[in-house]
């Protein structure tokens, strides 16, 4: 049985409202820098952004993953930089080998951090990263490049953004982050076993000095353009309210989300500390900037469901694979992308239909486990919607389906919840959902 059959479906209609894919990225005026998170084995390589099947002839290389799809819209990938002892020295450190364009000519690279940087906290990943930018452009002659961030990879490009390394200042040679299932807020996770992996873990606390100088202290840079991607598990880690986010989070913003911006994960990463708009750093470059701090949801299924091992896949390291967060990612690249702009509400409505379908799912999510507390949701199948009125910003939604579970606890006890209900969604200029309220039964 599928999970979440009608995903596949979403993700077409929200790319088709994203722009043509031959197009959209092809129009991105700055090259593309990928960043990787926290390594667990530091002495393997990182696939996050995917591998790739060489080949004799250069045209004939395909990736897989991330860097397979963003090639497959418009972007050649130019190589990746592979820093080496806490340094980052060219030629040695670019590796060109599976790139299909001579880097003059690429707009997609990689970089990985050195086995020191992945052993330490977050500044020796940032002085790496900073080095790779400065390295991107002279490769490119470009003036910024644009990021994309995974996990920890986000919280490092702050740092740079942010200039909280002393001696290494913002240079304004960024155009763009992008973060994926970033722990904006922090980690509960490193709070509570961070003290065996050191400080790669421990910098990641909620509470750690660096989180708080960069969520409340420190500026983000008006020259940068911020998206969250917030990505939640499918029929994996739906619980948890995110206290240890609180103190830092938003909370009259929070209160107003639908609920899969509230509870539950991706396995490693609350939702709550994933949405960078939730930082008070966030509102006021905002204000400041009258630009927003997008974010947006992405629902992964969890490539490992029925497998309770400690070493299994989780959804949290699947995310970057993800042909949804593929298609968010290749679409917040582009040029003229439309989430960067104020826009009428008739210009956004592929989008918000296409929000609207997942928050209805997580509504019926939200029911099942509310009548049926030991259960995991492990199928969604969304029956009958249709807006019903619209008022201003505010759309109301009538929407029928059902989910299938399983007891958590004794597995052979599975069952089918049929419910329908209603949803308010209020969305802003810039497609974002800001107020949710739903009833199901």
């Amino acid at each position: 049985m599928s999970h979440f059959p009608f995903l596949p479906l979403l993700a077409i209609a929200a790319w088709a409202w994203l722009g043509a894919a031959s197009t959209a990225v092809a129009r991105c005026s700055h090259p593309v820098l990928l960043v990787h998170g926290m390594t667990w084995e530091v002495d393997s390589d990182d696939v996050t952004w995917g591998t790739c099947s060489e080949a004799t002839d250069r045209s004939k290389t395909r990736w897989s993953g991330m860097i397979g799809y963003l090639e497959s819209q418009g972007l050649t990938y130019g190589g990746t930089i592979r820093a080496q002892g806490g340094r980052l020295d060219l030629p040695e450190c670019f590796d060109a080998r599976a790139a299909a364009a001579d880097v003059s000519k690429a707009g997609l690279f990689v970089l990985k951090f050195s086995r020191s940087a992945n052993t330490d906290g977050l500044g020796l990943k940032a002085l790496e990263l900073a080095e790779a930018i400065k390295e991107v452009r002279r490769l490119t002659g470009g003036t910024k490049v644009r990021l994309v961030a995974h996990s920890a990879g986000g919280v490092v490009a702050r740092v740079y953004l942010q200039s909280a390394l002393p001696g290494v200042r913002y240079n304004h040679d960024v155009d763009r982050l992008i973060t994926i299932a970033t722990p904006h807020l922090g980690s509960a996770l490193a709070s509570h076993f961070g003290d065996f992996l050191g400080t790669r873990a421990t910098s990641l606390k909620p509470d750690s000095a660096l989180l708080r100088e960069l969520n409340w202290n420190l500026d983000l840079p008006a020259d940068v353009e911020f998206a969250s991607i917030v990505v939640r598990g499918i029929a994996a880690d739906q619980r948890g309210e995110g206290d240890d986010y609180r103190e830092a989070a938003d909370a009259a913003l929070l209160a107003r989300l639908p609920v899969e911006y509230r509870t539950g994960g991706d396995q490693v990463v609350h939702v709550c500390s994933q949405n960078l708009r939730l930082a008070p750093c966030a509102a006021r470059y905002e204000r400041q900037t009258g630009r927003p701090v997008q974010y947006m949801l992405a629902r992964v299924a969890d490539p490992s469901p029925d497998d309770r091992s400690l070493y299994e896949t989780r959804v949290h390291v699947a995310a970057p694979q993800d042909a949804t967060v593929a298609r968010l990612v290749s679409g917040l690249l582009g040029d003229g992308a439309r989430l960067w702009q104020a826009c009428e509400p008739e210009q956004l409505a592929a989008w918000i239909q296409w929000q609207a379908r997942l928050h209805a799912s997580g509504a019926l999510e939200q029911y099942t486990i509310e009548e049926h507390p030991m259960s995991e949701v492990r199928n969604i199948e969304l029956g009958s919607f249709a807006m019903v009125d619209a008022d201003g910003d505010t759309r109301q939604y009538a929407f029928s389906g059902k989910t299938w579970s399983k007891n958590r606890i004794i597995p052979c006890r599975r069952r089918w919840t049929q419910a329908s209900g209603t949803m308010d969604l209020t969305f802003d200029r810039f497609g974002r959902v800001v107020t949710a309220e739903a009833t199901v039964r």
